[in-house]
């Protein structure tokens, strides 16, 4: 609805107007009327209003006066004139302050109607004009911090200056603003942004200005930083474009770690990767093993609750986060009843968007996993767990197993899945992978020989079932623990 304003000493006039036609219907709202110009000069200077209806013959203030100071204070405001006097300095006044129309009274419906339509339709090609050209303004600022486009041409265009010692360039990120409107009125007018664009619901701001003018921008924001809200991500200085595109990467991992900590980090100024101070490993299979132990399913919620709360609290990546669920899955599949969901669970653990969604798919398993514990095995599949245990380095299979034990493997092999949930390969190689975690954060053995020490022949089947299991490769697992060697 746009927002219409009446100025007139007459109040019946006042009055009539509001009954005259159908405002709502034309998409429009009366938001304030006036008998006093001085009051309405006040009132426009406080409050938005897209057309204003003023007399142009009022006792407190000359009408070319009034809607000249009018104008002055909102200059895409539309104005419609209206005078009971066909004095042409009254219509000359208005058409210099562009008017739409001038209107005589007593005012004629149609009349009306056709001037109010004339100014809605230049109000929407201004606003479209305004919003290609934001669009296009948008286009140039994505193009420089994404790296496409001719660099220095959308330096020139964005008007910054790198060389500038005080007053460095930055680039910020304000999260989910409510209503996106109000934050774009108030950087259009922010002499130190230089641009803007909006990626899903967040924006990307780029700044230039010494730190008087930061906490500017911080301070007169439309959504005030507090404890309970994250708003406001700031960069740091950039001395190059390549550093802007280094930002734009990690604001946007920042923005990802905040939604799914689903932290409240009110403002928060980053530092370039180099000089992050804590680096986080990932607890090894061993370490997640006895961590979890007999815990029930509310205890491990409570353990697996604490241990996100820390990790966001060391501001752990969203990929950290995943990989320590993964192992956990590791641990937790040792006791699952049936392995047919686990590839779902992997998927949803790689998709969950918030620590909320991670620590459900995960306190599920448990719960499974609690039941499947409790459960008696019999002596065959007791004899069976017993063998991996001692000899997982050999190349065990169930036919080899069957015949040690005297037993039919086919019946061997569907009491072991009936009563564990797995094939006997299956559990065999989530044996073999819990142990080459291990071997890989604790030792500097190549990850070949590790392959080969725990049970596999091949390496590559062993590189290719440990991605399946974790979701990383063994040097990614091995770098993500703390442990560097190759």
């Amino acid at each position: 609805m746009l927002r219409v304003m009446i100025v007139d000493d007459e109040y019946m006039l006042l009055r009539g107007l509001r009954k005259l036609i159908d405002w709502e219907a034309m998409g429009l709202t009366i938001v304030n009327t006036a008998q006093n110009p001085l009051l309405a000069l006040d009132y426009l200077g406080k409050e938005p209003v897209d057309i204003l209806l003023s007399d142009m013959n009022m006792p407190e203030l000359a009408g070319p006066d009034f809607v000249a100071k009018a104008k002055a204070l909102q200059p895409d405001m539309e104005l419609i004139v209206i005078s009971g006097y066909e004095d042409f300095d009254y219509v000359r006044a208005g058409l210099q302050q562009h008017a739409v129309n001038y209107l005589r009274k007593p005012i004629d419906t149609d009349e009306l109607i056709t001037t109010l339509e004339a100014a809605m339709k230049r109000i929407a090609a201004r606003q479209e004009s305004d919003y290609n050209a934001s669009l296009a303004a948008q286009a140039e600022l994505r193009d420089l911090v994404t790296g496409a486009g001719d660099e220095a041409a959308l330096i020139d265009s964005l008007a910054v200056n790198f060389a500038s010692m005080g007053t460095p360039v930055r680039l910020l990120a304000v999260m989910n603003p409510i209503p996106p409107k109000v934050l774009v009125k108030f950087l259009r007018v922010m002499p130190a942004v230089h641009g803007f664009f909006r990626e899903g619901q967040d924006f990307f701001i780029l700044f230039q200005g010494d730190a008087k003018e930061l906490a500017t921008f911080v301070q007169e924001a439309p959504l005030p930083v507090s404890s309970s809200r994250r708003p406001v991500l700031i960069g740091p200085p950039a001395s190059r474009p390549a550093e802007l595109r280094e930002d734009y990467a990690q604001l946007t991992a920042e923005i990802a770690r905040q939604y799914f900590f689903e932290t409240a980090a009110g403002l928060r100024e980053l530092t370039r990767p180099a000089q992050a101070s804590q680096v986080l490993t990932l607890p090894g299979y061993s370490t997640v093993k006895d961590a979890i132990g007999d815990l029930e399913p509310a205890a491990f919620r409570h353990w697996l609750v604490q241990q996100m709360a820390e990790f966001a609290k060391a501001n752990a990546s969203v990929t950290f986060a995943k990989q320590f669920a993964l192992v956990v899955l590791l641990v937790l599949s040792e006791q699952l009843p049936a392995t047919e969901g686990k590839s779902t669970t992997i998927a949803a653990i790689n998709q969950a968007q918030t620590v909320t969604k991670l620590i459900t798919t995960l306190v599920d398993v448990a719960q499974r996993a609690a039941l499947q514990e409790r459960h008696q095995y019999s002596r065959n599949v007791l004899m069976m767990r017993e063998l991996v245990r001692a000899r997982y380095q050999e190349p065990l299979s169930l036919s080899t197993v069957a015949k040690e034990l005297h037993l039919n493997a086919v019946y061997l092999g569907q009491q072991f899945k009936q009563e564990t949930g797995r094939s006997f390969s299956q559990y065999l190689n989530d044996w073999r992978m819990g142990l080459a975690m291990d071997l890989l954060q604790n030792s500097e053995e190549d990850v070949n020989r590790i392959a080969l020490a725990v049970g596999y022949q091949t390496p590559s089947y062993f590189y290719k079932l440990f991605k399946q299991q974790t979701g990383m490769s063994p040097r990614e697992y091995r770098a993500a623990a703390g442990n560097a060697q190759d």
